[in-house]
């Protein structure tokens, strides 16, 4: 049982792990009257433990006001400014671009500048290198990123990292100093990650490494990235509490071996304490390698709690020192929260307590000891893979039964001693060898594991108040032997594993306008098809925006792929997708039939009681890019949708002198809305309720273009955009006016910007 001491932790902490689900900020002056408030309820003892809760809430929400306040303001966004600063961590290079954070210097002339900034280089001129000082000018946006049903959340992972701003560089560079001692760690970390992925012959088996040994996972291939989460082992990657610990573990085993024969001479010796000495020092410089990461600070902290405790003979229960931990990482980063992988950290070990803290285990049970683990792993982390990452992965049972003690017991000593030998400069080592033959049979299984399916199931994103009720139902489940009603743990774990989904009628049509960034997809469904209309930005050759969006939408409206694909035009923003939805049965069709069949003129087709029809372009028209553009007209018994593609005036008037218009509730703006599209004449024409944009947040061509908007105004209708209010759904019905949402107010958080979303 907790005493008052540890009552008021778990308050403190429980307070600042429930704010950071809130989905709006209180504001500076709420949080002082809030302050005040606390301050006050910790003079009685009846309101003190409540007082702590709100103190442990208000300790995360001023930080992340703080932030937030510090970051690039929108009035500036793309404006250019000249930066000097520092960079920090390993640089991430893909393909022609590097990536790296910059530390930039106190500048009293300039306090719009945020401490940290994403900076993205294209075909820089020299190497970057941690703890070089550059003099740089960037092109600078506040933080943003996609926000689409079940994606990921671009614009929290920079929140959650203190960066303020993104920044791409401009013109020239200026090196300014280039000290070898200056972040002497992050310049090892990448001479011994660039040490291993050149004498590794095996591609992945390098990248595995890297990321093992010095938490660099730039080098890692999208195929592997999806194997390792698929077969429920992307965890072994992450330098966490297991790696921690198994090298605490391993380094005080020997370290208390070569140490026995010392104490015949020193009778006052411990063998135990210098274990326990020499598993923290090792512990402490493989957490260096990694970074310093979240999970190893956890580790760290609580493998120190540990040490303690033995160094000074004082028992600590396990579930104490994870609270500790807890403390001392919110304490000293109140924004970890919104990192999901510190709720993975911390969850694995409490499921793990809980489990296990009270069960005495014999000597010689390390097999079914495993065994257990696996299996209370797979149940009491059910609520965070289902309700965070859309996913239930059965294989991971048996991945992780080789897995661990493969990568813990062989890779990771033999890994870490090839370490050893690049920092001292001298040859590699044959106690090397069994790292990349024990990641090469690691890669064989999980392929082959993967090859079987059924390994890995996607799941439906449920609602919010799922997670807590499967959460309690999964401890339900794990619980000691003799605990009452187990199947209840079974009840409360099927809101999160069959959620409620609203289905489509014959009579309903929903659209989904992905926010895609520059670029236009949209999603049509009836109860009977699912089209998909434009494919959003890329190259044309699987390296697009869409394969990351995709999926996670499809899940959310239970679709298993679609079952046609309209290209509009052949511009990247509209095309560039292609190659990731095409597949085969899924029927593409195009405005110059190079991609696909002609999407000619007058061209229609039923689903259910929905017509699709195309009004443009006429067969004798030649390629005339944007103006030559797919324009489709889907009406029904709940209203029309018109998607115009990147068309101009001029084919808004044809569009307007042959077909009327024609008439529609909901008009996507040709091109995000430049200029020349949107003409008074074609918006009277078609008279729609809402006009919406596909555009990226803070464009740099200021679309949707100032003119444009006045000619909404004038005709009264109202626009969305989804740079600012991210995916927008439509639903069109009989009998009902069109229903509009977007992820802004779908799925609130406080960092969304939400003014003017439906």
């Amino acid at each position: 049982m907790l005493g008052g001491g540890g009552r008021a932790l778990l308050a403190f902490v429980g307070g600042c792990l429930l704010a950071s689900w809130l989905p709006s900020l209180p504001g500076m002056p709420a949080l002082l009257a809030l302050a005040a408030l606390a301050g006050v309820g910790c003079a009685f003892r009846r309101t003190r433990l409540a007082a702590v809760f709100l103190l442990g809430a208000l300790w995360f929400l001023t930080a992340a006001q703080w932030q937030i306040d510090s970051q690039w303001p929108a009035r500036l966004a793309n404006e250019t400014r000249t930066v000097t600063g520092t960079v920090v961590g390993l640089p991430q290079r893909h393909e022609q671009t590097v990536r790296f954070v910059l530390s930039v210097d106190e500048n009293p002339t300039d306090t719009a500048l945020p401490d940290r900034i994403r900076v993205s280089w294209y075909r820089p001129f020299r190497r970057v290198e941690p703890g070089s000082r550059w003099r740089m000018a960037l092109r600078l946006k506040p933080p943003a990123g996609r926000d689409n049903p079940d994606g990921f959340d671009y614009e929290r992972y920079l929140l959650a990292r203190r960066i303020g701003a993104t920044g791409s560089v401009r013109g020239r560079p200026e090196l300014v100093a280039d000290d070898p001692g200056e972040r002497w760690l992050d310049r090892q970390r990448q001479r011994l990650s660039d040490i291993i992925q050149s004498e590794t012959v095996d591609r992945d088996v390098g990248a595995l490494k890297r990321a093992l040994g010095v938490a660099d996972r730039s080098a890692m291939p999208p195929e592997l990235s999806m194997r390792l989460r698929q077969t429920g082992t992307a965890h072994l990657l992450a330098i966490s509490g297991l790696h921690i610990g198994m090298v605490a573990g391993l380094a005080g085993l020997l370290a208390g071996w070569l140490a026995a024969p010392l104490s015949l001479v020193a009778g006052r010796l411990d063998r135990r304490r210098v274990g326990v000495i020499f598993g923290l020092l090792a512990a402490l410089g493989y957490a260096g390698l990694a970074g310093f990461t979240l999970p190893t600070q956890r580790a760290l902290i609580m493998l120190g709690v540990v040490a303690a405790a033995l160094l000074f003979r004082r028992a600590v229960p396990p579930g104490r020192a994870l609270l500790l931990a807890l403390l001392a990482v919110l304490v000293f980063d109140p924004l970890s929260p919104l990192s999901l992988g510190f709720w993975l950290s911390f969850a694995a070990v409490a499921v793990l307590v809980f489990a296990f803290a009270w069960r005495p285990s014999g000597p010689g049970q390390w097999v079914s000891g495993l065994l257990r683990a696996q299996m209370v792993l797979l149940i009491g982390l059910l609520p965070l893979n289902v309700g965070l990452f859309g996913q239930f992965v059965p294989g991971a049972f048996l991945a992780n039964l080789v897995a661990i003690p493969l990568v813990g017991l062989v890779v990771l000593p033999s890994l870490l001693i090839d370490l050893a030998t690049m920092l001292l400069g001298w040859p590699a080592s044959p106690l090397a060898v069994p790292a990349d033959i024990g990641l090469r049979f690691l890669l064989a299984l999980l392929e082959g594991l993967q090859n079987l399916g059924g390994t890995h199931v996607a799941m439906t994103a449920a609602a919010a108040w799922a997670i807590p009720l499967a959460a309690l139902g999964a401890a339900w489940l794990i619980a000691p032997p003799g605990w009452p009603a187990r199947g209840l743990g079974v009840v409360l774990l099927l809101p999160l594993v069959w959620p409620a989904v609203e289905g489509l009628g014959e009579d309903e049509l929903e659209a989904w306008f992905l926010d895609v960034g520059n670029g236009l997809a949209v999603l049509v469904r009836t109860a009977d098809e699912a089209l998909l209309y434009d494919t959003g930005p890329g190259d044309g050759e699987g390296s697009d925006a869409i394969s990351g969006i995709l999926p996670g939408v499809l899940r959310t409206v239970r679709l298993d792929g679609v079952d046609r694909v309209v290209i509009s035009h052949e511009h990247r923003g509209h095309s560039g997708g292609l190659a990731s939805v095409a597949g085969e049965g899924v029927a593409v069709q195009a405005a110059t039939g190079q991609l696909g069949a002609p999407c000619a003129a007058g061209r229609s087709w039923r689903s259910g009681r929905w017509r699709f029809r195309f009004l443009h372009p006429s067969t004798a028209l030649p390629d005339l890019g944007g103006n030559s553009s797919c324009v489709l007209h889907v009406s029904g018994p709940g209203g029309g949708l018109l998607l115009t593609g990147g068309i101009d005036a001029d084919v808004e008037a044809r569009l307007v002198a042959e077909w009327g218009g024609p008439a529609a509730d909901v008009l996507q703006l040709p091109s995000g809305g430049h200029r020349e599209g949107g003409s008074r004449a074609f918006v009277e024409a078609v008279s729609p309720g809402t006009a919406i944009a596909s555009v990226a947040r803070h464009d740099r061509f200021g679309r949707v273009h100032a003119e444009t908007r006045e000619r909404l105004e004038a005709g009264g209708v109202s626009l969305v955009t989804t740079g600012r209010c991210g995916a927008i759904r439509i639903r069109l019905a009989p009998g009902a006016s069109p229903s509009i949402q977007s992820m802004a107010t779908l799925a609130p958080r406080f960092w969304k910007p939400r003014a003017g979303c439906p």
